[in-house]
């Protein structure tokens, strides 16, 4: 930590408004806390979330129920992450909200904890437990987006969130690979159920440790933050902007059609087993994370608008793979390539959606945008259930909405046209993982205050 928190940092972040000579200390104190907020909250996703959707599946559920346990609820919650914004003017502190929404989605656990003693739940109980995960962790994303400007300084914004990224996707990284061993003894030895109980009960420890980090945070000097309007800006509503966002609500839509039914055909199709599962999405999630220096590299030297088609058009065939093979080596590399495709995608459009957006509006718009693909996602979920219900969950009826998603995303391509991709410079942006998906490789958010301004 020090060798981001140098003395001259201090110096600048005293001069911005703090008293006293305890500046560098209090500096050290917060980022420490934010660190530490980061790597628990990766290792909660890794340990917990990414195994919703399996412990579904393992309580007895069918796979639409089990896709719609993965879908629903993130749906949900990005509605209600809408409604935050008028909640916090109540509330009177972001810190107050971020810790109450942190302990709500530790609390959370309780319930799947409750589900694992048991053995048994039905659907709808599972789904509100859930969506109060999913809600309580996206409706504090606007208010932790504008706290992190008044927590973190400027001058040290970008390399902090860089490294504060790294951290979190390792323990992400390490909580995915733990569980799915845990996970593989327990059900080679008869205690499946067990062992999700185990995994939930580590995830809600792991979040409350995050919660802590969020509660002891220092007040800090006040610097220019982001302020939660209500309306957007006529800028950032209308032009490029709102067609690249009408496209990348598309691509979402036609996405989640397949999405959230991969986890179902690999454990309950495929037969697939725990370690099996966790290792292919360990493999799109390393290759995801780790083109990102090579894709950043692409739009230095040829441009976010490039880097943009490239994603685009890499999207259309990755399904492709599921349909044709179902070799676990062959699938091992679909994923490698899955992981660099959308690393390219989601790098492409936060490069170009931010350029179109004042800095005053990103929060607003982002909200708005993580709306739109909130509702995309309920209806691509809710297609690809009345498809596998139509064509009585066979094999081919998976094999269909491979098919659909990838066809989707290729005529999504004709709104990208429509879309004037003007060159923009580079930004360094820093992201936070939320969940992993065997689809996508993971959910994530850019760190709006990592966002370099040109």
């Amino acid at each position: 930590m020090d060798r981001i928190v140098n003395e001259e940092a201090a110096t600048n972040w005293q001069s911005q408004g703090s008293t006293g000579g305890n500046a560098g200390l209090l500096l050290r104190h917060n980022l420490c806390r934010s660190m530490g907020d980061g790597g628990f909250f990766g290792a909660m996703v890794g340990v917990g979330e990414t195994f919703i959707p399996a412990f579904a599946l393992a309580v007895g559920m069918g796979e639409t129920r089990a896709g719609m346990v993965a879908s629903i609820p993130v749906a949900v919650g990005g509605i209600i992450q809408l409604a935050s914004l008028r909640v916090l003017n109540s509330v009177g502190s972001y810190q107050r909200w971020i810790v109450m929404c942190a302990s709500m989605q530790a609390l959370s656990f309780v319930g799947l904890i409750t589900v694992a003693l048991t053995g048994h739940m039905s659907f709808l109980p599972l789904l509100l437990i859930a969506s109060v995960y999913w809600a309580s962790g996206l409706a504090s994303g606007p208010a932790w987006n504008t706290w992190m400007e008044s927590i973190v300084p400027p001058v040290l914004r970008a390399k902090y969130f860089a490294k504060r990224s790294r951290i979190q996707q390792m323990t992400t990284f390490g909580g995915l690979m733990i569980g799915g061993i845990l996970l593989q003894l327990a059900n080679r030895d008869g205690w499946t159920l067990d062992g999700f109980l185990l995994l939930f009960v580590v995830a809600a420890l792991f979040r409350l440790a995050s919660a802590t980090c969020l509660a002891t945070h220092r007040q800090p000097p006040c610097f220019e933050a982001t302020t939660l309007t209500q309306g957007p800006s006529a800028q950032a509503s209308g032009g490029s902007g709102a067609k690249l966002l009408l496209y990348l609500v598309v691509v979402q839509l036609f996405v989640q059609i397949s999405g959230p039914y991969f986890a179902p055909y690999m454990l309950k199709v495929l037969q697939m087993s725990y370690l099996e599962f966790v290792v292919l999405l360990a493999i799109a999630f390393l290759f995801r994370i780790g083109s990102l220096s090579l894709w950043s590299y692409v739009a230095k030297r040829f441009g976010a608008s490039t880097l943009m088609w490239i994603g685009a058009v890499a999207l259309v065939p990755i399904t492709w793979p599921w349909i044709l093979s179902q070799n676990l080596a062959w699938l091992a590399v679909a994923q490698a390539i899955s992981g660099m495709a959308w690393a390219a995608y989601e790098l492409g459009f936060f490069l170009l959606f931010f350029e179109t957006l004042p800095r005053a509006s990103r929060v607003k718009m982002l909200t708005f945008y993580n709306l739109g693909n909130s509702l995309a996602l309920l209806g691509g979920a809710v297609i690809g259930a009345v498809v596998l219900y139509a064509l009585k969950y066979q094999t081919s009826a998976y094999l269909v909405l491979f098919g659909t998603s990838s066809m989707g995303r290729l005529l999504a391509i004709g709104l990208l046209f429509r879309v004037s991709l003007q060159p923009v410079a580079f930004r360094s942006l820093a992201i936070r993982v939320l969940g992993i998906r065997p689809a996508t490789a993971a959910l994530d958010v850019p760190i709006l205050s990592s966002i370099e301004d040109k």
